[in-house]
């Protein structure tokens, strides 16, 4: 077979060819002959020529076989670290480059064509890594993604409770950069405390979370306004005569 060709580094193949008491040469005349068949090397880019001959009586014209190494394209380009907070959504990793071939591991293993998405269930670091191909794979460029824990919820007083129509005080809670919302997830969260309405009857609850890199669990505070009590029952009137007992 007259050509052959590998990418840089890859694991090459003996030559070989069919006839009778091979002579394998390293030029196409003169030179040492070898009854063994050469492997290449793929260590550096370029053709090399080989050459063989077969002997049957006499020794034939040598065959050519030339051996071509071609450089592997450039690593595809990353951003190389993301984080996330534990448990957050995560998004699939992105490369720039061509015939992209994701591994969760720097050398061997079993590649995909899909672009994984990191779990953020369990803190740390975890390394990806991806190859471009262009006729040869490339080198595997690294994809760092940490996973920081969240920190505790702020601490709170979990209850209050006020009169109907009495004058409630802010919410507080020990904490960093607090955030307050009115449901238990989701929603808009408000930096600033709220006071909570004491118009109507019942118990409303507040959630509260910190901030240090991540958002904390959110703490509740229960809030109660009790009904006032009925108004005493009385004999609406009295009278007296001056100076009666």
């Amino acid at each position: 077979t007259a050509t052959a060709s590998y990418c840089q580094n890859a694991s090459a193949t003996q030559l070989s060819a069919n006839g009778s008491n091979l002579k394998w040469y390293t030029q196409s005349t003169g030179g040492t002959s070898s009854t063994t068949a050469p492997t290449p090397s793929t260590s550096n880019t370029g053709t090399t020529n080989y050459y063989v001959s077969q002997t049957a009586g006499c020794e034939s014209a040598r065959a050519m076989i030339a051996v071509t190494v071609n450089a592997a394209p450039a690593a595809p380009t990353v951003t190389a670290t993301a984080s996330y907070c534990q448990n957050a959504t995560a998004t699939s990793l992105t490369a720039n480059g061509a015939n992209l071939k994701w591994y969760t591991q720097s050398t061997g293993g079993t590649s995909s064509n899909s672009a994984p998405t990191p779990s953020t269930s369990n803190t740390g670091t975890t390394n990806y890594y991806v190859s471009q191909t262009t006729g040869c794979e490339s080198a595997r460029a690294m994809i760092a993604v940490t996973v920081n824990a969240a920190p505790a919820a702020p601490t709170v007083t979990a209850t209050a409770s006020y009169c109907q129509n009495a004058t409630a005080t802010q919410l507080s809670a020990n904490g960093d950069n607090l955030k307050w919302y009115t449901q238990a997830t989701g929603g808009t969260s408000s930096a600033t405390a709220p006071t909570p309405s004491t118009s109507n009857t019942g118990t409303t609850n507040y959630y509260v979370s910190q901030t240090a890199g991540c958002e904390s669990a959110r703490a509740m505070i229960a809030v109660t306004v009790n009904a006032a009590p009925a108004a005493p029952t009385v004999t609406a009137t009295a009278s007296y005569c001056q100076n009666a007992t």
